[in-house]
């Protein structure tokens, strides 16, 4: 492996223990249990709808990136197929893992900047605000055990 690859694998692993492992606290947990849901399929999903119904232009674009997003996103998950980090290694602390055993990219992650990007376009008042929640959505997939921090940057 070349030198630079085993260094952002040392690196990532580093980084994951630290927000998995050395940052835990109560408040921590509820909070990232909860903001990881707005990158889930069901948040998506039912972002897309809700849009749809009362504001056409910005649901449909959101459908159309969403949608765009996780064929790519699932796409690279099946070609790499990188175990999610509770698979390989034993200390990991690990919240709900997800039933995909593919970690990279993060799929969550993918949904949750989509989803502020589009919504940024339209609201760029917002944009800062929707933008942080994307990043809190990486950062709690890390923290749940979940991803990599390489997987949560590629989504």
């Amino acid at each position: 492996m070349s030198s630079i690859a085993s260094f952002i694998i040392k690196n990532d692993v580093s980084c994951f223990y630290a927000l998995n492992r050395r940052l835990r606290c109560k408040v921590l947990n509820v909070f990232f249990k909860n903001i990881t849901l707005l990158g889930s399929t069901t948040f998506a999903v039912l972002s897309s709808i809700l849009l749809l119904l009362f504001y056409q232009s910005i649901g449909s674009a959101l459908a159309v990136n969403l949608i765009m997003s996780q064929i790519v996103i699932h796409s690279i998950k099946r070609i790499v197929n990188r175990p999610r980090p509770y698979k390989t290694h034993e200390w990991v602390i690990a919240v709900k893992p997800p039933k995909c055993q593919y970690s990279f990219p993060s799929g969550h992650s993918a949904s949750a900047l989509t989803l502020a990007l589009v919504m940024s376009s339209f609201l760029p008042v917002l944009s800062a605000a929707f933008i942080f929640l994307a990043l809190m959505v990486g950062v709690s997939r890390v923290y749940l055990g979940c991803h990599y921090p390489t997987d949560v940057s590629i989504g």
